[in-house]
């Protein structure tokens, strides 16, 4: 959906990102955006990953959000667990 409005910036810099596209694209009081340029003198303004969301991508459907912590913690959490689960399912 292409929307397209007008705003002000107000005395401290501030710009309000109008309702209708914060509830298209889910950015509430918190939500963190980023904000980039171009070599083309524009300002890029898009909504933060924080919170998990799922995308189409060439008709698959794709999870996207950060890690809840290091990825290599996650990782290894993940395998001893799967370790764990073999050896129970292994009769010695």
């Amino acid at each position: 959906m292409i929307m397209k409005f007008k705003t002000k910036i107000d005395n401290f810099g501030r710009i309000v990102i109008p309702k209708k596209i914060r509830d298209e694209f889910g950015i509430s009081k918190s939500s963190e955006i980023e904000i980039n340029t171009t070599d083309n003198d524009e300002i890029i303004i898009k909504p933060g990953t924080s919170k998990p969301f799922i995308k189409n991508k060439d008709g698959v459907l794709v999870v996207c959000s950060e890690p809840v912590g290091p990825l290599e913690d996650i990782l290894e959490g993940d395998r001893e667990e799967r370790i764990r689960k073999i050896l129970r399912d292994i009769e010695i």
